[in-house]
Parts: structure tokens; sequence; C-alpha cells
């Protein structure tokens, strides 16, 4: 009996492999078109398309994203009122024979961090890559010298230039820890010189310059995690100081808020703290910091805190 079971274990922990294995990613839209009850499921669901296969994809629809327990569940709001292919999800999608149509399976669920000033359009020629994924898999599969290359210069410029107060330290977290997704752009520095000197048969010393070309590759858009839990508190801890001092907070890379300590209130000294105008798309959020209980602001996407 005790064999039987142990065998058991091991074929679903192969065939969860397998379907590992087999898990895409896809863009996807929601349906808008006007639908009637009776036409349902067949009507109001998402289209979708595969993505880097280098051809243009034809769309799929699907009736419904099921999201899988061990990601955690994101209200469906986040996803339905998402712009058209903002919303990124890696999985499979399952033939429902009963209805004559496909549903999809959603392991990962990304949506698109908007840049102000810039629309977002996917093509056939759109590469979507990831790091530090926890399931060992690069968007596209690279080759080791390509990858090695790739991404030795990768940088976050854009988002830093176009929208003040973004949170850079938990861009990188999310980029690092395979919590997004992104497209990149090449940047070509013209400085990398290599410079050697040598003797030649006279024993005269001969100077030699090599100029290599050096490339970025930059994330112009960056497609971030719905179902990356913080497992923060969802409000600040509440801490009385004393009359006359104000408890100050920092926020760390995963944007939990943590108490600093109590600190003198000093309003006077905040001249320079100044709310800025977040673009569409972001809200403002604040706390009090350290050591005068100035207001450090940040500018977070919208959808993070609402469900649209």
């Amino acid at each position: 009996m005790k064999i039987k079971i142990i065998i058991l274990i091991l074929f679903n922990l192969i065939f969860k492999i397998k379907c590992n294995d087999d898990f895409k990613y896809y863009a996807a839209r929601t349906d808008t078109r006007k639908c009637d009850n009776y036409e349902k499921p067949g009507c109001g669901g998402y289209f979708v398309k595969e993505l880097n296969t280098g051809k243009e994809e034809m769309e799929i629809y699907v009736s419904e994203i099921n999201q899988q327990d061990d990601i955690g569940v994101v209200n469906e709001n986040k996803i339905r009122n998402a712009p058209p292919y903002h919303i990124v999800f890696r999985g499979i999608l399952n033939r429902d024979y009963q209805n004559d149509l496909d549903t999809a399976e959603a392991h990962n669920i990304y949506r698109l961090m908007p840049m102000p000033g810039k629309t977002f359009n996917l093509t056939k020629d759109t590469k979507f890559y990831t790091l530090g994924n926890p399931h060992n898999l690069l968007v596209p599969q690279l080759n080791e010298d390509d990858e090695k290359n790739r991404f030795k210069t990768l940088v976050c410029q854009d988002y830093p230039k176009n929208i003040k107060n973004v949170q850079t330290n938990w861009m990188e977290y999310l980029i690092n820890t395979g919590n997004s997704v992104f497209t990149v752009n090449s940047i070509t520095i013209t400085n990398n010189e290599t410079n050697s000197e040598y003797y030649d048969e006279n024993y005269e010393i001969i100077k030699n310059i090599n100029w290599k070309p050096k490339y970025e590759y930059n994330i112009d858009n960056l497609f971030i995690s719905l179902t990356n839990s913080n497992n923060c508190p969802k409000k600040i801890q509440e801490i009385r100081c004393v009359p006359g001092l104000i408890a100050t907070y920092v926020r760390s890379f995963n944007h939990c808020y943590i108490f600093f300590e109590c600190a003198p209130r000093s309003p006077e000294k905040c001249t320079t703290s100044i709310a800025p105008n977040c673009p569409r798309g972001y809200s403002l959020t604040s706390i009090p910091s350290y050591p005068n209980g100035c207001l450090v602001f940040y500018c977070d996407p919208s959808f993070l805190f609402f469900n649209y």
C-alpha cells in the first residue's frame, strides 16, 4: 500500500513538472463586446495572444482567466479594466469541450506600469524578458553567452526620469526577483576603449587602442506582478509618541512601512517637503520621516490600490 502511495505522489510530481514546462506567456485584453446572457460564455471573456513567437499571432478567445491558488487571488477588475494588452500572464490554455471554447489557467499575472505620454503597442517583434524567475525561466530562453552579455548592463532609466517619486529600489526588487516581465531597448555606449602596449621587433613600444561598442539594455515597458504578496500590514502600525514628538517611518524595498523612531515635530523644517503631482495612472502616498517628521512622497501605480 505504501509503495502505491509513493508511486502516486511521484506521478503527480512528474505531471506537475511537465505542466510547468508547458507554461507559456500570453498578453490579454478584455472582450468589450456587448453580450446578452444567452451568448455567454462565448462572449464577454478575454482575447489572448501568445508572446515571443516572432510571428503575428492570431487572438484566441478565452471565456475566463482562472487564477491558481499558488499565486493568490487578484480582484478580477484589476484585469478586466486594464487597457488592451497591459495584462501578461504565465500559464496554459485548456479546452472546455462542453462549451467548445478555451479557458486560461494563470500561474503569474502581471500588469504594465504606465509611462506618461506613451502608448504600449504589442507587435510580433515585441520580446518579453524576466530575471530571477522562481521557475528558472527566461522569456524567451536565451543561450548562456547571450544571456550573460545581454543582461550584464540592464538598466531602468525611463521610469524614474518620467515619474518623479517612483520608488526605484522597489522596482529593482520586482525586476531581480522575477516578479516582473519587461521589454528592453538598447543604447550604444561609444567610449568603451581598451588600451594595450607591446614591443615590435626593434624593441619600440607600440600602442594599440581597441574600440568596441558596449550596449546597455534599458527597460522601456515594465509589467509588475499583481500576485506578489509582500505580507505587509494593510495599514501603518500606529505608534503613540509623547507630546511634541511624531512617529516616523521608512518604506522598505517591498512596500512595507516600518516604524523608525519618535522624532521632534518640526514643521518649519519641512518647507521643501512639497507634494508632487503624480502623472495619470499613479496615486500619491506619503509617510512622516526622520528626523523632523517631514513627509516623504511616493507616486505608486494606482491599480495597486484600486480595482481598476
